[in-house]
């Protein structure tokens, strides 16, 4: 009898790793080094936080599939890039939130690309990295239920290509002395 458990155990072991997807995300370096910002109201303290962080945090927090951060030597099935967008609407009291996704495959080519959306109601005059959070954890868990759940199975890509992905966007012209002006 428990040679059977040991096979069954041992097939479910297998079958689960064998038809289980890997996936690698890559967060674009200007959401480590450059900060975002909202304000709460028409003239209240202006609020800035670096999306990269709190985005990768969302992702070991709440994506229910196998996903690292994108590392060149890497193998996986599918490297997703994600595009986050936050906005907040002080006059209405709703935070929007907005990902999108661009899904890579076998062969270095482009899926899909899929944008996520949710809104919050609530003022982030005191809580706003709460708000934040919690809006990139309900994009997080769309993007793993809706999205990354319901793609076919592929061959392997390489995560060499998460340079080529960062080399593709255009960086920005703006002079790193230049100083934003204060909209009121």
């Amino acid at each position: 009898m428990t040679k059977i458990n040991y096979t069954l155990l041992f097939l479910l072991i297998f079958s689960t790793n064998s038809f289980s997807q890997s996936f690698q995300y890559h967060i674009y370096e200007r959401y480590y080094n450059h900060y975002d910002s909202m304000r709460s109201s028409a003239y209240g303290e202006l609020h800035t936080y670096l999306q990269g962080e709190m985005l990768e945090d969302a992702i070991t927090r709440n994506l229910k599939v196998d996903a690292k951060k994108c590392v060149a030597g890497t193998n996986s099935n599918y490297i997703f890039s994600l595009e986050p967008d936050l906005f907040y609407n002080y006059q209405m009291n709703i935070l929007y939130g907005e990902l999108e996704v661009k899904i890579y495959g076998n062969g270095n080519v482009l899926k899909n690309t899929v944008t996520v959306n949710t809104k919050h109601v609530g003022k982030i005059n005191q809580k706003a990295n709460f708000y934040i959070n919690k809006i990139y954890d309900e994009l997080i868990t769309k993007l793993g239920e809706d999205v990354l759940s319901k793609l076919p199975k592929e061959n392997l890509i390489n995560g060499n290509f998460c340079t080529i992905i960062e080399l593709s966007k255009p960086k920005s012209n703006i002079d790193k002395d230049y100083k934003k002006p204060i909209q009121a």
